[in-house]
């Protein structure tokens, strides 16, 4: 099909109330392109709650996908990908919501520019490991006097130390040892910061690029996380290929990935440029300042900067 396909995912797991905000938006926000909008209907568990899911979407043309409770978001986005033959696609989360005019153009547009292999409307640097190395930084400055009872070298790789640098209660040696070996494996598999990914919440792809990707089964939260942000993640398997993952904004704009920290789009000034939201955007935006600060620091800033 030439039509984009939209395609939403409604699991039954998170109730009707963020369904009802994205249908909100989609009808207050029109698309700017003609598209074939596909609902997943994920983990239903009989035809009366599937009945009362779908009256939802009364009035609103789509196609349903039906889908049990198994391989996370991302998993199910891959299924459903294969389901249709719309060339291009793209994938909203339960939590989305539209917040722009011409979303749809705007991000089909994003995937016209030469060398764009992806769109998302966010991305983060975030690491992984990176929490570690912030325990690790912190107990540097924080010296020995502050620990009296605790072996530096365990220590420092302690990551409990990060909710807790004033308890000097001492701690088995094993957990020390654990936390090292812990912290090497996330380094193996995340990388430190910066580590570059577009959020797998709202994002558009060439479907038949896409299903040529390496996915793990996604039987486990872990093997979701690596996908959008270990070292075969959705980004990395896009630059391996010299194709670009660009963040695109309400304005139109799009954004490399050295430039996403000033697209305002994702735990940053006020996320004045997000084009569709999600959770974990409105966790920022209905924030206190200090959970707004800890949460672009975690995103933007490495865990040696001086601050």
């Amino acid at each position: 099909m030439s039509n984009p396909g939209v395609i939403y995912l409604y699991r039954h797991a998170e109730g009707e109330a963020p369904v009802r905000r994205f249908l909100d938006t989609y009808r207050a926000h029109p698309a700017g392109l003609a598209h074939d909008l596909y609902v997943i209907y994920k983990g239903f568990p009989d035809c009366a709650a599937l009945e009362a899911g779908r009256a939802l979407f009364t009035g609103v043309a789509h196609k349903a996908i039906e889908l049990d409770d198994s391989g996370f978001d991302i998993g199910s986005y891959v299924a459903a990908a294969r389901q249709v033959d719309n060339r291009r696609l793209i994938f909203l989360n339960t939590f989305s919501q539209i917040l722009g005019d011409d979303w749809l153009k705007l991000f089909d547009n994003a995937l016209n520019e030469p060398g764009v292999g992806i769109v998302g409307a966010t991305g983060s640097w975030q690491s992984n490991a990176a929490a570690y190395e912030r325990a690790i930084r912190r107990i540097i400055l924080a010296g020995r006097n502050r620990l009296p009872m605790m072996p530096p070298a365990a220590a420092s790789f302690n990551v409990t130390l990060l909710r807790r640098p004033d308890d000097a209660k001492p701690r088995p040696l094993s957990r020390y040892f654990y936390a090292a070996f812990h912290y090497v494996y996330l380094l193996y598999e995340y990388g430190r910061h910066p580590n570059p990914h577009l959020r797998t919440t709202a994002f558009m792809v060439d479907r038949e690029q896409f299903l040529s990707l390496r996915f793990p089964p996604f039987d486990n939260k872990k093997q979701a996380y690596q996908f959008e942000s270990g070292r075969l993640s959705l980004t990395r398997q896009y630059l391996a290929r010299g194709l670009k993952p660009v963040v695109v904004g309400r304005d139109g704009r799009t954004f490399s990935i050295e430039q996403w920290p000033l697209s305002a789009t994702f735990w940053k000034d006020a996320q004045a440029n997000l084009l569709v939201a999600d959770n974990r955007t409105c966790d920022y935006s209905d924030g206190s300042a200090e959970m707004r600060s800890y949460l672009e620091h975690i995103a933007w800033v490495s865990p040696w900067a001086r601050t």
